[in-house]
């Protein structure tokens, strides 16, 4: 992943750990996922506060069965002591690319009432992981061994106070950021300018009507007029547009971002495949 953000474009495919013990089904995708020529698989932390397995336990399957990885790594479920315990964990057992996030608002989740943590900010726990590089902890105390970690931030590109938020993330060390979904060639071409950062851009495409509107209700989401226009049409009509869409978009702003990221509702590993191709031909 490091490799192909730096010297070319790069492709990472979002995936949801399971929601119980029984990890069958996700390796077996896993497998087949990987032909399709992505870098590496992103491993998410619990999104929307729903109870999954942890993403290091995932991840490090990935990492030794061969596969590069990009771990979610949130800090709203865990107190300063544990984020680095944990992140001191990740590196020993071969986890060293992290999306660094704040972490979605449990409340919205399957236990409301389970606590937030705010021991660290999302600036201080990416400056956390440079301090770690170095072989210190963010008291500057000295740790036995230097951590390896390539760290990312968020950006969403439609918000101008989350624009100067990134400008601070890059300050403090990140090394590439991700932005949520987009399909404006415009919006990318400013934030890119903008940020002068790697930046990845989230794409996604749609099963049916129902997932698009609830992408549609999320802050910081434009759906295109005309994808609402084709779900009038059907889903199987709104399947086909959505990637279509796309796949303009990648064709469009390949030569200006440094990669894109595959978001999990995307399982059609044809589609996949294809988006791969586009930005790597």
């Amino acid at each position: 992943m490091r490799e192909s953000l730096k010297n070319s474009k790069c492709v990472v495919l979002e995936v949801l750990t399971p929601r119980g013990s029984n990890l069958q089904g996700f390796l077996e995708y896993a497998e087949e996922a990987w032909k399709t020529g992505i870098d590496a698989f992103t491993v998410t932390d619990m999104p929307m506060g729903k109870v999954r397995m942890a993403p290091w336990a995932v991840s490090h399957m990935l990492v030794e069965s061969g596969k590069e990885v990009l771990m979610h790594f949130t800090r709203n479920t865990r107190n300063m002591i544990r984020i680095q315990s944990d992140l001191l964990g990740c590196h020993a057992l071969g986890i060293k690319n992290l999306l660094l996030l704040s972490g979605d608002d449990p409340s919205h989740g399957d236990y409301p009432t389970s606590s937030v943590v705010n021991d660290i900010s999302i600036n201080d726990l990416i400056r956390l992981t440079k301090l770690m590089n170095e072989g210190k902890d963010l008291n500057g105390k000295i740790l036995d061994g230097r951590t390896d970690f390539f760290v990312g931030g968020a950006v969403n590109p439609l918000s101008e106070h989350d624009i100067e938020r990134a400008k601070e993330k890059i300050e403090s060390g990140v090394d590439f950021l991700v932005t949520q979904p987009l399909f404006d060639v415009g919006v990318a071409e400013r934030v890119k300018e903008i940020l002068n950062s790697k930046l990845l851009a989230s794409v996604v495409f749609f099963e049916n009507a129902r997932q698009m509107k609830a992408f549609s209700s999320v802050p910081g989401i434009e759906i295109p007029k005309e994808l609402f226009e084709a779900s009038e049409k059907g889903d199987e009509y709104l399947k086909e547009k959505s990637f279509e869409v796309v796949l303009e978009f990648v064709e469009k702003t390949k030569r200006i971002l440094d990669g894109f990221y595959i978001v999990a509702i995307v399982r059609d590993l044809e589609k996949i495949k294809k988006v791969v191709e586009v930005v790597k031909g």
